[in-house]
């Protein structure tokens, strides 16, 4: 797992928070997809995506810094 050393601690947390909804996201694109609900599935896809991205935004915090 990476050192978030340069993030404060509140970002720290919400990059705890959104890897731990990115698990759920999973799980649950995962469940609509095995019930044959892929459009539901396609939904979860988005907001995984935006997930993804405001962690890359908050992450690349740090390497700015350096």
């Amino acid at each position: 797992m990476k050192q978030y050393n340069g993030l404060t601690p509140e970002e720290r947390a919400r990059v705890t928070e959104i890897q731990d909804s990115l698990i759920d996201r999973y799980v649950e694109q995962e469940e609509a997809l095995e019930k044959g609900k892929k459009t539901v599935a396609i939904e979860i896809g988005f907001e995984i995506k935006e997930l993804q991205r405001e962690k890359e935004k908050i992450e690349q915090r740090t390497t700015a810094v350096w």
